[in-house]
């Protein structure tokens, strides 16, 4: 794949154009509008949020179209949707329905337990999840024109999202300071193709936008992991399984803008309500784990 490609670039173009926002999880047009309002970059469309699919169990699909249709029709920002993993003709169908954005994700319901989605024939964008670099790189040789950390969604506990975060941002800066030679076996470590590789080595930084997800639930949270390297920030159910949803969309917002300022971050953290309840996620049996999903 040649990812200086103009088809590639014009669709890494469209996932930068989400840098420094709020990528929000709504489940009607209700919400939707609500995200918008509050600054949202895009809303995801989905049948129920991360924390209801963990907490309700049973196989989690796309969204049915109608609902998809009525955010669509609800908003002007981008409107993005999820797919199974190895799902294509999910994907196909998203595809038709021109929305903006397709996240391949281990939210839901794993299609395939061997194959993702080869990205590189759809002219829409997608992105994916990632816990490390390799898995960065691996979706990126697929077609992703954007990687997000999966952190563990539906948790409202930001751990898995800092520490997915930190190690693609070390294992990025330890490829710079390899010799060419080294990178041959650095690219065999990470089952990556070497050219991404040697681009990471010589950039010190992914080839699309790395954003962060998976237990953002406050303002506080959002502005650690843009702190941390995170281009954007996706919020699932932080928002909505809050008990302020318009007052905190709009303080998610605030603080990703404007995170390196403290006196900002206060002001987005006052009068704040009670937000979701969180998840232990060291006592999660792995079985129960999101993160996990994809490879």
């Amino acid at each position: 794949m040649n990812y200086m490609d103009e088809q590639f670039r014009l669709k890494v173009g469209l996932a930068e154009m989400l840098k420094g926002g709020v990528i929000m999880d709504v489940t009607n047009a209700e919400q939707a509008v609500i995200a918008e309002k509050a600054g949202a970059a895009a809303v995801m469309a989905l049948e129920r949020v991360p924390a209801d699919i963990r907490k309700e169990g049973g196989v989690a699909r796309m969204a049915p179209i109608s609902k998809i249709r009525e955010i669509m029709a609800a908003v002007s920002i981008p409107v993005m949707a999820k797919a199974r993993i190895g799902h294509f003709m999910e994907a196909d169908i998203l595809e038709a329905l021109k929305v903006d954005y397709i996240d391949e994700s281990e939210v839901l319901t794993p299609a395939d337990e061997e194959h993702h989605i080869d990205k590189r024939r759809f002219k829409t964008p997608f992105v994916c999840g990632a816990r490390n670099l390799g898995e960065a790189l691996r979706r990126i040789a697929e077609g992703a024109a954007m990687i997000r950390t999966k952190g563990e969604a539906g948790s409202g506990n930001i751990v898995e999202a800092v520490r997915h975060m930190r190690t693609i941002q070390k294992e990025m800066r330890q490829l710079t300071v390899l010799g060419k030679e080294e990178l041959v076996a650095e690219s065999k470590k990470h089952q990556a193709p070497l050219e991404l590789v040697e681009y990471v080595a010589a950039h010190g930084k992914l080839p699309v936008p790395n954003f962060s997800a998976g237990g953002i639930a406050t303002p506080a949270d959002a502005a650690l992991v843009m702190h941390l390297g995170a281009e954007a920030v996706f919020v699932g159910s932080g928002i909505f399984k809050s008990d302020d949803p318009e007052r905190r969309a709009k303080a998610i917002v605030k603080a990703a803008t404007y995170f390196k300022d403290p006196q900002k971050l206060l002001e987005a953290s006052e009068e704040l309500g009670i937000g979701m309840f969180g998840i232990d996620v060291a006592k999660l049996p792995e079985s129960e784990l999101l993160q996990t999903r994809g490879w």
